[in-house]
């Protein structure tokens, strides 16, 4: 079989190129077209022009429209708000990628730098400390979202210097929702047990009703 790239075009304002392959069989009596689209840098990198090429060259321009669709899917997937990796890729295994193309296209993504692993970290965290979650939450709310060690690490330390106030965060939590009743020993127990399951010490959850008392 005879293979050819027979049309090279731009799309997209030039972000895209479409290429067209022909195939003509052995004999010269069947031949078919296909067309794939890839990004401009793929094309660039590729280094593809009009011409007779391999069938290897074929299944490579063939991989890359497929990571390129998902590629395009993860813009729209990050359009709803920031991913880490492993949670992007997870989330293109379901829209239908295998998992080969999903990591290819999120290698891709994080070169564009639209998925930026340390500071989509921070800025989950933040969000997490602004709801008074304590550390211990924050730490297990990250890693169930998919992010390194690394990031967590940066994220934990950017809180410290920035000043968040786990100890404050706790009085305010012991302020809206148990203020009425934390004096009662019984209710006193549940509260120290619901302050837990928001990442919270028991030196934490200790220091932060004295400091609640002494406000009262």
């Amino acid at each position: 079989m005879r293979i050819s790239i027979c049309s090279l075009y731009t799309m997209s304002a030039g972000e895209e190129t479409g290429v067209t392959f022909e195939c003509v069989s052995d004999d010269g009596f069947h031949s078919s077209k296909s067309t794939f689209v890839i990004s401009s840098k793929q094309y660039l990198t590729l280094g593809l022009s009009r011409g007779d090429c391999s069938a290897e060259l074929y299944d490579t321009v063939a991989y890359s429209a497929e990571i390129w669709s998902a590629v395009r899917r993860g813009v729209s997937i990050l359009g709803y708000g920031a991913c880490s990796e492993k949670a992007l890729r997870s989330k293109l295994v379901m829209k239908g990628f295998s998992k080969e193309v999903a990591s290819d296209a999120v290698e891709y993504l994080v070169g564009m730098g639209l998925v930026r692993p340390i500071e989509d970290a921070l800025c989950e965290a933040r969000k997490l400390a602004s709801r008074l979650w304590g550390k211990r939450r924050i730490v297990s709310g990250l890693y169930e979202k998919g992010y390194s060690a690394e990031a967590v690490g940066f994220a934990l330390a950017s809180l410290e210097d920035e000043g968040v106030d786990y100890i404050g965060n706790c009085c305010e939590l012991i302020r809206k929702r148990y203020s009425a009743s934390i004096e009662d020993a019984s209710e006193r127990r549940k509260a120290f047990s619901a302050l837990a399951r928001y990442g919270y010490s028991l030196s934490e959850i200790k220091e932060s009703y004295f400091s609640f008392k002494k406000e009262k």
